[in-house]
C-alpha cells in the first residue's frame, strides 16, 4: 500500500488556535506538526508522536530520510525565514502561508524585509489567506508565479445556519484578541453614540489581550454599565454558542498604529455561516467576504461617527436582516468551506511535488 506523501509543518505554537485543519486535515497528505522548541508546547494533552520540535532536530537531512518528508510548511512568513537553512540542506520544496502582520514591518526585527526577499527567492509556494496580502507582498518581489491564495476556511458543520434572530433583543457581539487592529474602542465609542435611541441594546466583546485594562477603564470612561460585557479568555468550545446569542456581529478591525493588519478574521466567516448579520471594516481582506449591502454592512475602518451610524441603520432595519444572512451563507459554502480549501491546498501541495 502506498504510503501518504508526508509534510513538515512548523506552526507557531501548539494550542487549540493552533490545531489547525490545515496542518492535521489536508487529504491525501500525511503530517508532522512542528514548533520551535517544548516552550511553544502551549497545551500538553494535545502532545503526541505528530508533534515535533525544530531545535531537537540536529540533521535535517537524516531527519527527513528517517520520517520521509516530501514538503516543509512554514505558517507564518517568520518560521519561513527560519526554515530556509533546513530547506538548503534538503533540498525539499519550501511553502510558506501569509497571515497577516507577517506582510507588515509591524513590530518586525530589523532586517525583516531584506529576508523576506530572500526568503521570496528561494521559497517555492506563498499562500496568503486572502488577495489583499497576496498583493502586498507581490509590491515587496514576491514572484506573482509562486502566489497561490488559500483563504482560511470554516468547519461548517460546527457553525450551522441557524438565520438572524427577529425578536427584539439587540445584542451587539464582537470576537478577537484585545489588540488594536480590532479596533474595540471604536465599536465601544459608537456603541455609547447609538445608546440613547437604543435603550435595550447590549455589547460583549469575547477575547484577551493586552489591551484588557484599556478596554476595562474605556467602558468606565464611556459609562457603559450593565449594557457592556468583557468575557475574557473563552474556550474556542463556547464560541459558537456565544455566537448564537448575538443579533448582530460586528468587527471593527483597523490598521494598527504599527502597521500591523488582518486577513480576514475567521470569526466573520463563522457568523456569516450561522446567519448573523454582520457590520464590518473596509480593512484588508475584509471587502473580499463582505460585499457591502449583500452580504451584511460595510464602513470606513478607524471611523467611529460611521460605525454608529451604521450600527443604528442595521438596528432600525431589521427586516434586510434574513437578506443578508441568506447571502453570506452561500458565500461561505461556496469561497470559505474548510472541506473546499483544504482540497485546494492539497492540489498546491500536488503542483509542487508533481502530482495531479
Amino acid at each position: 500500500m502506498n504510503k501518504l506523501p508526508k509534510v513538515i509543518h512548523l506552526n507557531l505554537r501548539v494550542d487549540p488556535t493552533q490545531y489547525i485543519p490545515q496542518i492535521r486535515e489536508v487529504p491525501g497528505y500525511d503530517y508532522i506538526h512542528l514548533v520551535r522548541q517544548p516552550k511553544y508546547m502551549i497545551n500538553l494533552p494535545l502532545l503526541n508522536d505528530k508533534v515535533h520540535y525544530l531545535s531537537e532536530i540536529f540533521s535535517p537531512q537524516e531527519y527527513v530520510e528517517k520520517n520521509k518528508v516530501s514538503l516543509i510548511h512554514a505558517h507564518h512568513a517568520q518560521l519561513g525565514l527560519l526554515l530556509l537553512p533546513f530547506k538548503e540542506e534538503t533540498s525539499l520544496p519550501l511553502v510558506t502561508s501569509i497571515r497577516g502582520r507577517d506582510a507588515t514591518l509591524a513590530n518586525q526585527p530589523v532586517g525583516y524585509l531584506d529576508g523576506m526577499k530572500m526568503l521570496f527567492e528561494q521559497g517555492e509556494r506563498f499562500l496568503p489567506v486572502c488577495q489583499h496580502l497576496a498583493q502586498r507582498i507581490n509590491l515587496w518581489g514576491c514572484p506573482a508565479d509562486k502566489i497561490r491564495v488559500l483563504y482560511g476556511g470554516v468547519d461548517l458543520d460546527l457553525f450551522p445556519y441557524k438565520g438572524p434572530n427577529l425578536q427584539g433583543s439587540q445584542n451587539i457581539v464582537s470576537i478577537g484578541r484585545l489588540v488594536e487592529k480590532k479596533g474595540h474602542h471604536i465599536l465601544m465609542q459608537a456603541f455609547k453614540k447609538i445608546k440613547s435611541k437604543f435603550p435595550k441594546a447590549t455589547l460583549t466583546i469575547i477575547g484577551g489581550g493586552e489591551l484588557e485594562g484599556y478596554i476595562k477603564s474605556l467602558a468606565t470612561q464611556l459609562n457603559l454599565g450593565p449594557y457592556f460585557r468583557l468575557l475574557n479568555r473563552v474556550p474556542k468550545s463556547q464560541v459558537p454558542e456565544l455566537m448564537g446569542q448575538a443579533d448582530l456581529f460586528c468587527a471593527p478591525s483597523l490598521t494598527a498604529s504599527n502597521g500591523d493588519v488582518e486577513g480576514i478574521p475567521n470569526t466573520i466567516k463563522e457568523a456569516m455561516a450561522t446567519g448573523i448579520p454582520v457590520l464590518a471594516t473596509t480593512h484588508a481582506g475584509i471587502p473580499e467576504i463582505i460585499t457591502n449591502n449583500k452580504d451584511g454592512v460595510l464602513v470606513r475602518e478607524n471611523d467611529v461617527d460611521h460605525l454608529a451610524q451604521a450600527l443604528e441603520f442595521m438596528l432600525l432595519n431589521r427586516h434586510l436582516w434574513k437578506n443578508y444572512s441568506l447571502h453570506a451563507r452561500q458565500n461561505v459554502e461556496q469561497n470559505f468551506d474548510q472541506n473546499k480549501q483544504l482540497l485546494l491546498q492539497a492540489k498546491y501541495y500536488d503542483e509542487l511535488l508533481g502530482g495531479s
